[in-house]
């Protein structure tokens, strides 16, 4: 294995994420730090993810960022969790030009509203998100649900296959339909779920999104592992799974 295909150093603070370092199968050595960005090097390289922090040259999910940018990037952020939740919901919408105002959001834990519309106004959402929270203990789970007003589509089909070209091929954002929605779906799995259900009127139909994750997987740790596994050029899910 060559020096450039091999984390030579990491570093974290959060545990969960230092447990996946440590058992990540290209990182040579892991050591405890006090920063709370995911820290590592390759060779030479210091390179850097951060969580929630909207200044960073790149920011936003590791499924909507082109790979080119992040294999040469020294430093990249992830949404937190609050953010990634409503940013699988919307960016879809974002991105096809349907998303019609800042939507209206419902979450299972508390939250600073500010992080949530830090994260709208990096991708130029207008107005000001409304957000609920209501600390719900789902055993390491957290939930969403996303109301988006959006410009009804000639074709509701379009809004299917909008996700379905965002996230289709996607490891960690998966749609479901079918199950009970139930945190158990989610529970010590590094992937976030989502279903999707339109009230639909003639200009401006509500789109429902709600979405699931757990704390230590998409909205957490592994998320970070996943945006190291592209920047260094890696499988995706080298050390998640």
């Amino acid at each position: 294995m060559s020096q450039l295909s091999t984390v030579t150093l990491a570093t974290a603070s959060e545990p969960a994420l230092l447990g996946l370092l440590k058992r990540h199968p290209r990182v040579q050595k892991t050591e405890l730090s006090d920063s709370n960005e995911l820290e590592f090097e390759v060779g030479d390289w210091p390179r850097s993810i951060a969580v929630g922090d909207t200044t960073a040259p790149l920011f936003g999910l590791v499924e909507t960022i082109d790979n080119n940018p992040l294999v040469c990037a020294d430093r990249m952020s992830v949404p937190d969790a609050a953010s990634t939740l409503v940013l699988i919901a919307i960016l879809p919408l974002i991105q096809a030009g349907l998303l019609l105002e800042a939507p209206a959001v419902m979450l299972s834990f508390d939250v600073d509203q500010d992080l949530i519309q830090r994260s709208l106004d990096r991708f130029k959402v207008e107005g000001d998100v409304a957000v609920h929270a209501e600390a719900t203990d789902l055993d390491g789970a957290l939930a969403a649900t996303v109301m988006a007003a959006i410009r009804t589509p000639d074709d509701l089909d379009e809004i299917d296959l909008l996700y379905e070209e965002q996230y289709g091929r996607s490891f960690y954002i998966r749609r479901d339909e079918d199950s009970e929605w139930h945190p158990d779906l989610v529970i010590g799995k590094p992937f976030a779920l989502y279903r999707l259900r339109i009230s639909t009127e003639e200009a401006m139909s509500i789109l429902t999104i709600s979405v699931l994750a757990d704390r230590e997987g998409k909205c957490g740790a592994a998320q970070q592992i996943h945006a190291m596994n592209v920047m260094c050029g890696f499988e995706e899910s080298l050390g998640i799974n």
